[in-house]
């Protein structure tokens, strides 16, 4: 019913850098803010109790909670929201859940990335795709010669030439040298530019 939890010493150790980076970052945080709105900001936490160490409970507690929500973002992106806090908050300092949207408004965009992982293919059978590619190419390319120099393959012999000479008088129109040309170039060895 209940998994057992499981720790090694390396979890704890960066869990405790994490934390201390945390809380370094948040008191930093606090002293900007402090520094931009003096008592108005840390008047918003204070609550007058002192823990034994002579600091105000409020604001030990606010600052637990402030390090507990900036976990998530990076160094430089909290520094940014501390910046954006004169020109969005000029005369009063924001909230906790004002100044994680600044965080998250500071925040790197993620990219874009496919749901699906791709595929991968094996370089015999990228190959076989890239040959049967070029054969395809090259036919299209051969049909589309002979399309534009009027290329018709016939059998040579007497009734290949009769084919061409029905061709060539159907076609002529009035341009017998056009198509006399025409049925020479049917006649003569393929030739592909």
């Amino acid at each position: 019913m209940f998994k057992p939890i499981t720790m090694s010493i390396g979890d704890v150790t960066e869990q405790a850098a994490k934390a201390a980076e945390s809380a370094s970052v948040t008191s930093t945080v606090f002293r900007s803010l402090h520094g931009y709105y003096g008592v108005l900001f840390t008047s918003k936490f204070a609550t007058g109790i002192l823990s034994a160490e002579g600091k105000d409970q409020g604001i030990l507690s606010a600052r637990k909670v402030w390090a507990y929500e900036l976990s998530r973002y990076e160094v430089h992106t909290i520094a940014n929201a501390v910046e954006s806090c004169k020109a969005m908050h000029p005369e009063f300092p924001p909230s906790l859940p004002q100044f994680v949207a600044l965080c998250a408004a500071n925040a790197p965009r993620k990219t874009y990335k496919p749901a699906i992982p791709e595929i991968e293919m094996s370089q015999a059978l990228r190959s076989q795709y890239a040959r049967q590619a070029r054969e395809t190419n090259a036919r299209h390319h051969a049909r589309a010669v002979d399309t534009k120099t009027g290329f018709t393959d016939l059998p040579i012999s007497l009734d290949g030439l009769k084919q061409a000479v029905a061709q060539a008088v159907g076609l002529a129109g009035g341009d017998e040298v056009h198509t006399l040309l025409r049925l020479d170039r049917q006649f003569s060895p393929r030739v592909h530019a």
